[in-house]
């Protein structure tokens, strides 16, 4: 398949939707993912890009397709969806382009934490395998569930202060959580 190379990044994969990013070349992504790492399960995670639940719905075919199923922890902030890979012990891909402009989508993708894929370690392969449709053969048809591990997050991010001593010695606190993903779960705390 004809890919933009230049969207193959040193630590993600990124381009301006649907330019250099679209939904083909994240079904391709999907299953290069699989091949390349020979899982047969992945966790998935979105941010609240507009481009997210197109570049989400195809990715996450092309590894059901590839024979691994998914397992979607929907919209999540990229920090979430470290500890969810953490936490199941799953390979991982999360659609964001995390601080680049909304044109832009992508993945960051995790083998095991905590060992991301990097330009060295992996993005370069799917990269080859993708322009060479170098896929290894499907072993099925993968399928997706859903898991939300909000609540264990918050716990162990809460888990990280000393809660006594911020009793002792209260403090307002101002949160500016800008366009970023941690609005929705800042304010279930």
């Amino acid at each position: 398949m004809q890919v933009n190379p230049g969207i193959f990044k040193a630590y993600d994969i990124r381009g301006i939707y649907p330019t250099d990013l679209n939904e083909e070349a994240a079904y391709a992504i999907g299953r290069a993912f699989v091949t390349f790492l020979k899982v047969d399960k992945v966790l998935v995670g979105r941010d609240m890009r507009t481009s997210g639940p197109q570049i989400f719905e195809a990715v996450t075919r092309g590894i059901m397709d590839q024979g691994a199923d998914v397992v979607n922890i929907g919209m999540v902030s990229t920090d979430q969806y470290y500890f969810a890979c953490a936490e199941t012990k799953l390979p991982g891909m999360m659609v964001t382009a995390s601080h680049n402009p909304k044109a832009y989508n992508g993945f960051k993708m995790v083998r095991q934490m905590p060992y991301l894929l990097s330009g060295d370690e992996g993005i370069q392969d799917l990269r080859r395998i993708v322009e060479n449709d170098d896929f290894a053969p499907a072993s099925g048809k993968g399928s997706m569930s859903e898991l939300d591990l909000s609540e264990k997050f918050i716990d162990a991010v809460l888990g990280l202060i000393d809660i006594e001593a911020l009793r002792a010695h209260p403090m307002k606190v101002v949160a500016d959580t800008g366009n970023g993903m941690v609005g929705p779960i800042r304010q279930r705390v």
